[in-house]
């Protein structure tokens, strides 16, 4: 609990919030989807420092202006199950 606690104050959460206004299922579903945000993290750290090492200069170009807000932004879908589960722990249900 400690560990889940700490990493969601580090990254934003209010240990109040915490403490007094989410549930326990909240809590841990917060706590996975951090987990989720850091891996996506750590992989795109790896895949720039791979491309900024390794590519040459027309594909370092070509990776950036990816990574450029121009285009439209990609989500995630959840199925409508996940969704429904989601929802009513957020709202404490």
């Amino acid at each position: 609990m400690t560990e889940a606690f700490e990493l969601l104050i580090s990254r934003g959460h209010k240990f109040d919030d915490l403490c007094r206004n989410y549930t326990m299922d909240q809590v841990w579903l917060f706590y996975e989807a951090v987990h989720e945000n850091l891996k996506r993290e750590v992989l795109d750290l790896a895949i720039a420092t791979r491309m900024a090492f390794g590519s040459d200069k027309k594909d370092w170009a070509k990776y950036i202006q990816a990574l450029s807000p121009k285009g439209p932004a990609s989500t995630k879908v959840m199925s409508k199950e996940k969704y429904r589960m989601v929802r009513s722990l957020l709202s404490g249900k």
